[in-house]
C-alpha cells in the first residue's frame, strides 16, 4: 500500500447503507445512552469544525433530540448540507472492512434488482433487472423484505419477473465480507485491448483489491481504461489518491487537489498528492473513461475532477448520466459509540476548482441498462464507451 489511510472521507450515505443487506442505519444503535454531554460536543462540532458553523443555532433545547440521528438533522444547515449524519462505531468498523449481513442487494422503488455486491449471498443468483413480486410467498414489501434481511441463516424465497417469466430463487440470508472490485479484459479490433474496472466504494480495505486489478491491466498491456462508478458513492479521501496513482504515475509529487476547511480551521486544510514512488502495477494513461450515474458521488467526483488538468477534458470522458454533485466532505469525530460524519471541507482540484452541486455532466449519455450485468460489452454504458473509443464518438 502506498499511503497511510486517513480518516478524511467523502462518501454519500444514502448509497453504502440503503441496500438490502448492506447495512441498515436504524436498526444498529448504540449501547450508551444518548446523554446530554455528548449532545453537547457534537453541537460544539457544528459551531466550530462544520463548514456552515456561522448558520448554526447556539442554542437548542436537547431534550427534543433523542438519538444521534436526530440532532444531526436538527442541527445541520440546510438546504446546502444534504449529507452530515452519524454511524454507530460497529457500523463504522463494518464498512471500512467490508463486512455487514443480510442478502446483498441494492433495488429500485418498484424492487427492481440494481445490482449485488460481489460475494454476497444473493451474488450470482440475483441478476439486474430481476423484479421481485413476492417474498415467501407474500407480496412484496419493505417489511417483509427486511424481515427476511434479518432472519439469518433461514432460506428465503423469492418470487422474480426475470425477462417475462416468473422464476423462484431461494437464498439465505448471513453475515458477510463482500468485494467492490471485478476486473475484466475486453479485446476489440485485434489492437485494442481494455481494461474494465467495477468499483463499488472506496473502502480502506478495498485496495489490496484494487492493486490485484491494476497489476491485471498492466500484465495484460492494455490500451484503454473504463471504471465503472456507476453505484459508487465514495469514500476514503487516500483510497481516491491511490486509485489516481494507479491510473497515471505520469505526474510524481505533483498535487491530486485539497482539501478546504472554514476560515476558523484552515490550518486543517490537506494537499494530496500523485505518489512519489513508481510501483510495478502503475498505469500511465493517457485517457480514461468513467461509468457514471447520480449515484457516482464523492470521492468518485474527486478522481474525475482531479484528473483533468492534468489529462484534458476531452480526454476524461464520462458516461452515463451527470454525478451526484458533492462537492464537500468529512473529517469524522467520535462520541462513545458513535461517529458523527459532518460537512468540514470542500474538495478542490489541483486548478482550484470543485465540482458543480449538479454534477459533472456526462460526455456521452446512455442509460444504466438493466437488461444486462455489468461488464458486458452490450451493457449500454459500457457498449457507449467501447464504441468511443473504436470512433471517438459517442453512440
Amino acid at each position: 500500500m502506498k499511503k497511510n489511510i486517513l480518516l478524511s472521507v467523502l462518501f454519500l450515505f444514502t448509497i453504502l447503507f440503503n441496500a438490502c443487506g448492506s447495512g441498515s442505519h436504524s436498526n444498529k444503535t448504540s449501547k450508551q445512552p444518548f446523554s446530554k454531554s455528548e449532545k453537547e460536543f457534537v453541537h460544539q462540532l457544528f459551531l466550530t469544525e462544520y463548514l456552515w458553523f456561522d448558520q448554526v443555532p447556539s442554542d437548542i433545547d436537547y431534550s427534543t433530540v433523542d438519538t444521534p440521528e436526530a440532532l444531526v438533522d436538527t442541527l445541520r444547515v440546510t438546504p446546502q448540507d444534504k449529507w452530515s449524519f452519524s454511524l454507530t462505531a460497529q457500523e463504522y468498523d463494518d464498512l471500512v472492512n467490508q463486512k455487514t449481513e443480510g442478502f446483498g442487494f441494492g433495488f429500485s422503488s418498484d424492487y427492481t434488482i440494481l445490482y449485488t455486491f460481489i460475494d454476497s449471498p444473493a451474488y450470482g443468483k440475483l441478476k439486474r433487472g430481476d423484479k421481485i413480486l413476492e417474498i415467501n410467498g407474500h407480496t412484496i414489501s419493505q417489511e417483509n423484505l427486511t424481515q427476511a434481511k434479518e432472519s439469518l441463516g433461514k432460506s428465503t424465497t423469492f418470487t422474480l419477473l426475470r425477462g417475462g417469466d416468473s422464476v423462484e430463487v431461494n437464498i439465505v440470508p448471513r453475515a458477510y465480507t463482500f468485494k467492490v472490485t471485478a476486473a475484466k479484459i475486453i479485446s476489440q479490433n485485434h489492437t485494442q485491448k481494455v481494461g474494465y474496472l467495477r468499483y463499488d466504494g472506496f473502502n480502506s480495505s478495498s485496495v489490496p483489491e484494487m492493486e490485484k486489478a491494476f497489476t491485471t491491466f498492466k500484465n495484460a498491456n492494455i490500451t484503454d481504461l473504463v471504471i465503472d462508478l456507476r453505484y459508487n458513492g465514495g469514500g476514503s479521501v487516500t483510497v481516491a489518491s491511490t486509485l489516481l496513482d494507479n491510473i497515471t504515475n505520469a505526474y510524481p509529487g505533483k498535487r491530486q487537489g485539497y482539501l478546504d476547511w472554514n476560515e476558523n480551521y484552515k490550518n486543517k486544510n490537506e494537499n494530496f498528492y500523485f505518489s512519489t514512488e513508481v510501483e510495478p502495477n502503475d498505469l500511465r494513461m493517457k485517457r480514461v473513461f468513467f461509468l457514471v450515474t447520480k449515484n457516482s458521488a464523492s470521492a468518485s467526483e474527486l478522481v474525475i475532477s482531479a484528473l483533468k488538468p492534468y489529462l484534458g477534458d476531452a480526454n476524461v470522458i464520462t458516461i452515463g448520466t451527470a454525478t451526484h454533485g458533492k462537492n464537500v466532505g468529512m473529517g469524522g469525530r467520535n462520541y462513545g459509540d458513535n461517529y458523527y460524519f459532518l460537512v468540514n471541507f470542500f474538495v478542490k482540484n489541483n486548478a482550484n476548482q470543485t465540482i458543480s452541486t449538479h454534477g459533472i455532466p456526462a460526455t456521452c449519455h446512455a442509460q444504466d441498462d438493466l437488461s444486462h450485468a455489468l461488464g458486458d460489452p452490450n451493457e449500454a454504458m459500457l457498449k457507449t464507451a467501447l464504441h468511443y473509443i473504436q470512433t471517438h464518438q459517442c453512440l
